[in-house]
């Protein structure tokens, strides 16, 4: 249980600015394995942060709950396994992607439980990453997904400026349950 969100969604705001700096022509050609561990930490740090103010329930409103990030989902050609993990010209059906939106949360589970991920690099000249594939050890044998960096980013802010305003609960007195469940965050910003 996160006790207060705001110092959680302050780091979140770092790791953004973070990837920023470090996803530059000029960082990436000094030093690449620096530069690639700075930004593969900042989005696997930033999944982190969100996943658990998602879980704690009551620290992110339900507009995060729902927040919803446009993806490209490839089919599997090929068993995922140790030895091919990297994604290939043969391992997925490139030719035929499907567009969807998927929940940020079940985006944060595929990097919390990654079997594969890679940056996609800009084919100009600078060379800075415009995406990352994903798949978790759950669905790598079914499908890899494309996230837009820029879609990335902007879901880093969305929930770093969240901030519920107010929190209606019940108490649900299942066995199974038997705690208070929330039943309404509404959203207001922290600007």
């Amino acid at each position: 249980m996160i006790c207060e969100s705001y110092p959680w969604k302050q780091d979140l705001l770092q790791r953004k600015q973070l990837f920023l700096e470090y996803n530059t022509a000029e960082h990436l050609e000094k030093d690449f394995e620096e530069a690639y561990t700075v930004l593969e930490k900042a989005i696997f740090y930033s999944a982190f942060i969100i996943r658990k103010l998602l879980d704690c329930q009551s620290k992110v409103s339900d507009d995060v709950d729902r927040y919803k990030i446009h993806v490209e989902k490839y089919r599997s050609l090929k068993k995922t396994h140790r030895l091919r993990v990297l994604p290939n010209e043969d391992s997925h059906d490139w030719e035929h992607p499907k567009k969807q939106k998927m929940e940020g949360r079940r985006i944060c589970n595929s990097l919390i439980h990654s079997y594969a991920f890679s940056f996609v690099y800009s084919k100009e000249e600078s060379g800075i990453v415009i995406g990352f594939y994903v798949t978790s050890d759950y669905d790598r044998n079914t499908f890899l997904y494309y996230v837009n960096i820029s879609d990335w980013l902007n879901y880093m802010d969305f929930v770093a400026s969240d901030f519920v305003v107010s929190l209606y609960s019940e108490y649900n007195s299942n066995p199974k349950v038997d705690d208070y469940i929330f039943t309404e965050k509404k959203r207001g910003t922290l600007e």
